[in-house]
Order: C-alpha cells, then structure tokens, then sequence
C-alpha cells in the first residue's frame, strides 16, 4: 500500500510539472480544464476577464485607482490585469465608440457592458480573444466590426500617468516582524538600501532621491521610519515578506494620519470607519498591541475584510464592530481618547478618472463627513480626533473643518501639522484661517496620493472644565426631584 501511496504523490508532482510546461500566451487566459465537448453555455468564462470586467465596474464608480483595486484583491496575474485595464482606460472612448458601431449592446442587451469592453480591448491590443464560454462566443461575431472601427484610433501602448509612477510604500509591520528582520530578508531578496542621513539632507534631497529610484535600490522614508520606498510596479505578491505578513503596501499618505497622532502604547482608540484594515493595524502597530483599539465598520463584507486583515497582521489588541459609527453612544464608550475618522470620500486623491465629481454627490458626502466628525468631537474623554481623506476637494477637507469648528470651536483646536513633518510643503487652502495647520499632499511633488489631515486636540488649562457627557447634559435638563417632591407626587397618586 506504501509503494502505491508513493507511486500516485509521483504521479500528482509529474501532472502538475506537465501542466507548468503548458504555458499560454502571455495575456490569453485559458478556460477551466475538461471544457472539450461542452457546449458554450457550460463553459466559464475566463477568470482575466471576468475579473477584470469587476474592476472596470469598480473603477467606473469611483471606487478606487486601478493600481489600488488590482493589488488589494487576491488575483492570480497582477500584471497582465493591469496592463489590460490599463490600456482600456487609455483607449476607453475609442473602445466604446467601436461597440456602440457594432450593435453588439442593441442586439444582445444581456451582454455585460464591462466585459464587452474588456474583451474588445483585448482584440484590439492581441488580434483576437480566445476562449468556447458563452459571451465569447457572442463576442465573436462582432469581434471584427469592432476591430475594423477602432484600428485607427486605439494605442496598444499601456497609458502612462502620474499615479502608474509613483513609487511602491512598503510598511513594516513590526507585529509580525522587526525592522532588522525585514531589512536582512530583503537583502537576501537582492534588494539593496540606499542609505543618507535626514539630519544632513533636505526633504528635497530626499525627493529628488526617489525621483531617480531604480531596482534594486530602495529607501527608508524620509519622515516614517517603518515606511521603505522602491521603485514604481516592484512585485511584492508573492514574496516570502507579503506572504507572512511581515510587509504591508500602504501609500505614505494612507500613513500620515496615524504617524501624526499622540497615540502611545496605553491609549484607548476608536478607528470609526476602519475597513479594510491598513490603518487599523498601523495603530495596533504603533501600540505595540497594548492599549485598547475598536474598529468600527457598518459595511458587512468590508466588515469581513477588516477581521481579516486584523487577523492575519497579528493585532491582537483590536476588538473590530460591525455597526455605523453614528449609531454610538458617545456616553458608552466612556474611555476613549483618540478616535480616527477617515469617512467615505470622492476618492478624487486616488482615482486616475479624468472627469470630476459632481457638485451633488461631493454635497452629499461633505455633510456625511461633516455629521461623522462632530459625532467624533462629542465622545466624553475623547482628547484627539485625527480626520482624514482621500480628496483633494476643498468641500470635503477645509469646509467641513469649518463647519465642525463653528460648534466646537470653544473645546477643541487645530493642532499645526507642519511641526510633525520636517520640510513638509503642502497644507491646506490658504482661504481658510487655519489652512497652514492642516496637511495636503502633492503627487506630483510628495509622490504619494492625493491626501488631506487635520488633528483636532481638546483644549487644555485655561478652559478647564471638562465637557459634559450626553447623559449629564440630560441630567442638567432634568434634575432629581426632591425629596419633598417626590413625597408631594407620591401623595398625589394615594
């Protein structure tokens, strides 16, 4: 029985070398094995180009930068995926234009949209799509329409953008592993770090540094010591580092609101839209996992996300909610000191879209944002409110501050981010008064994503009184009745 055991281990090894050695073309995926002799209907389609109908989907609704929806999910090929939609968004109106010539939407109304394009792109880029699935079959009658109409005008050359330049952020993630840890596994990667002294060098020296970053050459950052910089696109999905945790890819601007924050090992956090995670654990890292962290997120699968990712990075000091953060009781929370609130945004700091927001939907979430931090500012013991976006707008950064600090403005102040940052350049709008003590970033200048900061902190001596809870307020409202009272109202009743 042993040797039989033995010869069908034998036998799985061999399939699975044979099965390397099959390789597709680069970019063509192939359909799930035993699809000879079904029928279309039977047959799935792809997993490239579903997924990266998915994306398109995603990134149409503003979900998200494509570099940002790609490497955050569990997809197979990364690279070929992103050159794809790279490409479609490059070539989009040409794309559409050639589908909506062909009649293939008008005539086949269940076709999904996405796909149509992604399958078009497809054609266009590598001559022809491949696959027996269904919707392949369907595409294929107008494959060549499609093909004759957008030849002139589509570039099989990836688009190139700021955001596609910028480089990789690596962070540490000192719960899994030290920093010399990491450091001598990437040098064992071949990775070499570029050392200089940030007392000697300005940020600008630094800047210009990363500007001409190139393999295998990388940095510690210049302002977070846990941060590493390498070259744009470097690969980290199926390094040894990433596998275990021991890595996390978090832009530096995604880092700011916590390196900011007076958060120390003790402290009592509150992370009120936490999804899916990287901020959260950047607190419990920070922490060193003591203290106390909640993470709050109403969204049910983001909710699953977060336990997750809170799991697999090891923050054992996080206890995660699936509930909206505006339906707390401030009054049961009675410890909390910091609280992180990083709402739903336009994503307009992150997304490559060319077209703007609209004027409705930016209203929409300002006052979202703007009713989620003045909820943040009522917690009783709360000293440190740390709000961030990813926005570049102003209706969703400096106005909201403004709004919030016309009722808070007697119990809480705006700390000045610049002594946080050395050299820092970009703050807010200077039309606002306190526009210098918030922090933006630049991308074509701090080579990070669009980003806005603001740390409101509870004011100290000189105001003294500590602010009422909600439950003592009401209690003001309506005192105890007295004694006399209630023996006057107790004889009333007899």
């Amino acid at each position: 029985m042993a040797v039989k055991k033995n010869r069908k281990a034998k036998l799985g090894d061999g399939e699975i070398e044979q099965k390397g050695k099959m390789q597709q073309k680069e970019g063509q995926p192939t359909e799930g094995k035993g699809t000879e002799g079904k029928g279309p209907h039977s047959i799935r389609v792809p997993q490239l180009y579903k997924q990266a109908s998915v994306i398109l989907k995603k990134y149409e609704n503003k979900e998200g930068s494509l570099k940002t929806l790609i490497y955050s999910g569990k997809y197979t090929n990364y690279g070929v995926m992103f050159g794809l939609l790279t490409k479609l968004v490059k070539n989009q109106e040409a794309v559409k234009s050639a589908i909506a010539a062909s009649n293939l939407l008008v005539e086949q109304p269940s076709f999904d949209p996405h796909l149509a394009q992604v399958l078009a792109t497809q054609a266009l880029s590598k001559g022809s799509v491949v696959g027996k699935c269904k919707p392949i079959v369907v595409f294929k009658e107008y494959e060549e329409k499609i093909k004759a109409t957008a030849a002139n005008s589509f570039s099989a050359k990836a688009a190139v953008k700021d955001k596609d330049l910028l480089p990789r952020y690596v962070r540490i993630n000192t719960l899994v592993s030290s920093v010399t840890d990491v450091h001598a596994q990437l040098k064992k990667d071949r990775f070499i770090l570029q050392d200089y002294d940030p007392s000697v060098e300005s940020y600008d020296d630094f800047l210009e540094r990363v500007k001409n970053l190139v393999t295998p050459y990388y940095l510690v950052d210049y302002h977070i010591p846990e941060l590493l910089v390498f070259p744009p696109g470097i690969p980290f999905w199926n390094s040894f580092l990433y596998k275990k945790n021991a890595i996390i890819l978090q832009d530096k601007a995604s880092c700011l609101p916590v390196f900011v924050s007076d958060i120390q090992e003790t402290s009592n956090v509150l992370d009120a839209c936490a999804a899916p995670g990287n901020k959260t654990s950047y607190i419990a890292a920070k922490m060193n996992n003591q203290g106390k962290v909640i993470a709050v997120e109403n969204d049910l699968k983001r909710f699953e996300t977060l336990v997750k990712m809170i799991r697999f990075r090891r923050a054992s000091c996080v206890t995660s909610l699936n509930k909206d953060f505006f339906t707390l009781k401030p009054d049961n929370f009675p410890n909390v000191e910091h609280i992180f609130v990083d709402p739903s945004c336009s994503s307009s700091g992150t997304t490559v879209h060319n077209d703007e927001v609209s004027k409705e939907r930016i209203a929409k979430l300002a006052s979202l944002q703007t009713i989620l931090l003045k909820r943040a500012l009522s917690f009783p013991s709360v000293k440190e409110v740390i709000y961030s976006t990813c926005s570049v707008y102003k209706e969703e950064n400096e106005q909201v501050i403004e709004d919030v600090l016309t009722q808070y403005h007697e119990e809480f102040e705006l700390a000045d981010l610049a002594t946080c940052l050395k050299g820092w350049k970009h703050f807010g709008h200077d039309t606002y008064s306190f526009g210098n003590k918030c922090l933006r970033t630049d991308i074509n200048i701090d080579k990070c994503t669009g980003f806005f900061v603001a740390k409101f902190v509870r004011k100290q001596a000189g105001k003294g009184e500590k602010r009422k809870s909600a439950d003592e307020e009401c209690h003001d409202l309506n005192p105890p009745k007295s004694k006399k009272e209630k023996k006057s109202k107790k004889s009333k009743k007899l």
